[in-house]
């Protein structure tokens, strides 16, 4: 038997339900190159997003395995199955960059592959895929300003996407467009691309004190026929004047452990969480280098859960992470 060990002190996170960012200083940069343990304090994912709606919630297939944008040797499934996904950015990758480099990459940007409407799989993503950036609040701030990259990355799909830049004070259920440059923001029509985009808020997120939602949406169903496209955004940098000090925090909302209970060994390894709502979850093991090596799903009540981890494991050290797509838990544990 291989004994299971977690180092609590050290390696314990929390399980909490899903935090805004709270935002200090006089600027916000996210790269994205962490997204294979999860998606970044602040972000989420959504489809069916409209100009009233913030949408449905989505995960993030974290494993960089699953964010191959185009190469043959890959399968392909890598390429045109949909979802959100890890994708190497092209700030350093090309089209023609093998799958392996691709996987290898360390810069990542967080990107979407677009389907049909009515996929069984990943349904309304053809309009109404967004990347949501929420911010606590802007007390004491003025003047924001963003830039990102908008990757186009797949030169195979012919379809265009159309995507704009908006906004929604309070409760997200209106949101209003802002001025980017440039104005036009596209994706697909055969082409693999990496426009630097900027965009002036002028006052209108200026000293609000409740959370401001910032998205990369697209609102309209692509247009042509063929494959859909599939993009990224990275490099996002937003500044503003005011602020008190240099650093961003999460704002927290109740958290909880996720711990190893008993001895685990080659095949079986048992963890308890607390939920703070029932409901479906997914229970991945990553291994050191952010590879997925496991994945299943489990059915939580409200309150304490266990959940065991059946794979075939190696001595060494493993990420488990346990999500709904609200709320996360994770811990690093070593097989001996």
């Amino acid at each position: 038997m291989k004994k299971l060990l977690l180092f609590p002190a050290l390696v314990c996170f929390s399980l909490s339900a899903m935090a805004q960012v709270t935002l200090t200083g006089t600027s916000y940069t996210q790269n994205f190159n962490g997204i294979g343990a999860g998606l970044p304090t602040g972000w989420r994912l959504y489809a069916a997003s409209s100009t009233t709606s913030i949408g449905d919630l989505k995960s993030l297939a974290s494993s960089s395995t699953t964010g191959i944008f185009r190469d043959t040797t890959c399968g392909s499934n890598n390429v045109s199955s949909g979802g959100y996904k890890n994708y190497a950015s092209a700030n350093v990758c090309t089209e023609g960059t093998a799958c392996t480099a691709q996987q290898a990459a360390t810069d990542r940007a967080v990107g979407v592959r677009q389907v049909s409407k009515t996929n069984a799989t990943n349904p309304n993503l053809d309009s109404g895929a967004a990347f949501v950036f929420v911010i606590a609040n802007t007390t004491g701030m003025t003047g924001f300003n963003l830039a990102f990259k908008l990757q186009s990355l797949d030169t195979s799909s012919p379809r265009t996407t159309k995507w704009l830049v908006d906004y929604a004070i309070g409760t997200p259920t209106s949101f209003t467009a802002a001025t980017t440059v440039p104005a036009s923001l596209v994706t697909g029509n055969n082409t693999f691309s990496n426009t630097n985009v900027t965009v002036n808020f002028g006052s209108a997120l200026d000293n609000k004190s409740s959370n401001v939602y910032i998205r990369i949406v697209t609102l309209e169903v692509s247009t042509g026929s063929g494959n859909r496209a599939s993009t990224a955004i990275d490099d996002f940098n937003l500044t503003w004047t005011g602020g008190s000090s240099s650093s961003v925090a999460e704002t927290a909302v109740q958290s909880t452990n996720l711990t190893q209970v008993g001895i685990g060994n080659s095949s079986s390894v048992q963890l308890a969480y607390t939920a703070s709502e029932a409901g479906n979850y997914t229970l991945n093991l990553f291994d050191m280098t952010g590879r997925k090596i496991h994945s299943e799903n489990v059915i939580a009540k409200s309150g304490e859960n266990t959940a065991t981890v059946n794979a075939n494991l190696t001595p060494g050290m493993y990420i488990a992470k346990i999500t709904n797509g609200l709320t996360s838990g994770v811990v690093k544990v070593i097989v001996q």
